[in-house]
C-alpha cells in the first residue's frame, strides 16, 4: 500500500505541475498576486470543489487545515477560514487519502480515495455526504481497492476509476459505474489492466480515460482510451501515450488536454502535456422562445453535470434565473416572463484533471440581436425608425436601393433604450432599403 501511495502521489505532483504552468501562461501578462486566501494544510490537497454556495470542498493527505484538525477532508468558507460545521474525517488505513471529490447536482459529495471509515462509518474506498457533511447511510458501494478518479454524469450515474478489482459487491476491474442510488450499472463493464487514474465525459456521453492501463475494453490502448456511453471501447480512438495520462481535461472546443509523465502522445513528441483534436464536432446551442431558455449541447462538448441561467437587459449586469433542469440533449428552464431581447448567459460544471480533482465551468452568451422597430413615414417626407440591441453594441445603419450595394448612413453606440433614426433624404428615392450592421 505504501508504494502504490507513493506511486500516485508522484502522478498526482505531475498533474499539479501542469496546472501550475497552464496558470501562469494564462496569467503571465497581469502578474497577479496571491490574495489574502490562506487557510493552510499541512501535508499535500489532492481534490478540490466549489460548491453552489462558495464554499470549498477540500481533500488529501492532511490532517490539519486551517490551523485545526481535519483528517483528510475538510470545507472552507469561501474567504479561506475553515467551515467549523463541516467534519466527516476519513480514516481507517495506515496510509489513508481523499484523491477525488465529485458534486452531485443536490448537493450531496461523493468521496473516494484510501480510507476504510468516513463519516464516523465503515466505507471501503468510496462512500457519500450529504451537503452538512454528515455520511449518507444510504449510499454504500465499497470497492475493494483504492478508488482515484469520480465523475458524475449529467443523469447522476457515478463514473469510478482506480486500482480495484470488485466494486459494489461484483467484478469489475479498475472502472466501473454506479447508479445515483449507489447500486452497480450491470450494464457498464469495460474493464483496464491496470490503474484508470482520470475520467472525463463528453456531451455526447462518451468517456474519456486515461492512466497506467495498456488494455481498455479488452483491446490495446496504451494509457487513454475512449469508451462509449454504454461501456464498450470506441474503436475510432486510439491516439496512444508511451507512459501514464494521470490528467484529462475536455476544452469548450472538443480538444482533450493530457498531462502525465509520458514523451509521445499521438505518434508525436509531447513532453509531459499535450493536446488531442477530437474526432468530431464540439456542438452547442442557446435560444430563448418567450418563455424557456434552452441549452442544447452535444458531439465532443464537455458534458457539465449542473448548469445555472442568468439574464441581462444590457449584456453587463447579470440576474441569476435558477438552475437548468435536465432535457435530452441539454438543459432547459421554463416559465420565464421576459423580453425576447434579453441577453441570456448559461454556465455549466464539469471536472477533469487528476483524479478529476479539478474543476471549472464552460459558458455560452445569446445577445440580444440587432433590430429595427418602430418604423414611421413622417407628413414632412422622413423616413424614421428605432434601432436595438446590446448596450454597448457599435452598429452602423447601412440604406441600399438594389439590396446588393450598401452605403453608411450613421454609426453609433447603443444605449440602455433603442436609438431613434431619421432619413431626411428617403423622399430622393423611389425605393430605398435600411439595414443595421455591427460595427465599426
Amino acid at each position: 500500500m505504501k508504494a502504490r501511495k507513493q506511486i500516485l502521489h508522484a502522478a498526482r505532483w505531475i498533474a499539479l505541475a501542469l496546472s501550475t504552468h497552464t496558470l501562469a501562461l494564462a496569467a503571465l501578462a497581469q502578474s497577479p498576486l496571491p490574495d489574502s486566501f490562506n487557510p493552510g494544510a499541512n501535508e499535500p490537497v489532492f481534490s478540490l470543489a466549489v460548491q453552489v454556495d462558495g464554499k470549498i470542498l477540500v481533500g488529501g493527505y492532511f490532517t490539519t487545515l486551517g490551523g485545526q484538525s481535519r483528517n483528510y477532508i475538510g470545507r472552507l468558507n469561501a474567504d479561506g477560514t475553515l467551515d467549523p460545521s463541516f467534519n466527516p474525517s476519513a480514516g481507517g488505513v495506515v496510509y489513508p487519502s481523499v484523491y477525488s471529490l465529485a458534486l452531485q447536482a443536490d448537493g450531496k459529495i461523493v468521496v473516494g480515495g484510501v480510507f476504510t471509515g468516513l463519516g464516523g462509518q465503515s466505507r471501503n474506498y468510496i462512500g457519500r455526504l450529504n451537503a452538512d457533511g454528515t455520511l449518507d447511510t444510504s449510499f454504500n458501494p465499497g470497492a475493494s481497492n483504492y478508488v482515484s478518479s469520480l465523475a458524475v454524469q449529467a443523469d447522476g450515474r457515478i463514473l469510478v476509476g482506480g486500482g480495484f478489482t470488485t466494486l459494489g459487491g461484483q467484478s469489475r476491474t479498475n472502472i466501473g459505474r454506479l447508479n445515483a442510488d449507489g447500486t452497480l450499472d450491470t450494464v457498464f463493464n469495460p474493464g483496464a489492466d491496470n490503474s484508470v487514474l482520470s475520467l472525463a465525459v463528453q456531451a455526447d456521453g462518451k468517456i474519456l480515460a486515461g492512466g497506467n492501463f495498456t488494455t481498455l475494453g479488452g483491446q490495446n490502448r496504451n494509457h487513454i482510451g475512449r469508451l462509449n456511453a454504454d461501456g464498450t471501447l470506441d474503436t475510432s480512438f486510439n491516439p496512444g501515450a508511451d507512459g501514464p495520462a494521470v490528467s484529462l481535461a475536455v476544452q469548450a472546443d472538443g480538444k482533450i488536454l493530457i498531462g502525465g509523465n509520458f514523451t509521445t502522445l499521438g505518434g508525436q513528441s509531447r513532453t509531459n502535456v499535450g493536446r488531442l483534436d477530437n474526432t468530431g464536432p464540439a456542438t452547442q446551442s442557446l435560444t430563448f422562445d418567450g418563455s424557456t431558455v434552452t441549452w442544447t449541447r452535444g458531439g465532443t462538448s464537455p458534458e457539465v453535470w449542473r448548469t445555472t441561467f442568468e439574464y441581462s437587459p444590457d449584456g453587463t449586469a447579470w440576474t441569476s434565473l435558477g438552475a437548468g433542469i435536465r432535457i435530452p440533449g441539454g438543459w432547459q428552464l421554463t416559465g420565464l416572463t421576459l423580453p425576447t431581447s434579453t441577453s441570456f448567459r448559461a454556465r455549466g460544471d464539469t471536472v477533469g484533471g487528476s483524479a478529476d480533482g479539478s474543476s471549472w465551468f464552460v459558458e455560452t452568451i445569446l445577445r440580444q440581436s440587432l433590430a429595427i422597430s418602430d418604423t414611421l413615414y413622417s407628413a414632412n417626407g422622413q423616413f424614421e425608425f428605432r434601432a436595438g440591441g446590446p448596450a454597448g453594441q457599435v452598429v452602423v445603419i447601412e440604406a441600399s436601393t438594389d439590396l446588393r450595394a450598401w452605403a453608411p448612413l450613421q454609426t453609433n453606440t447603443l444605449g440602455a433604450a433603442p436609438l431613434s433614426f431619421s432619413d431626411p433624404q428617403a423622399t430622393l428615392f423611389p425605393t430605398r432599403f435600411y439595414r443595421l450592421r455591427s460595427g465599426p
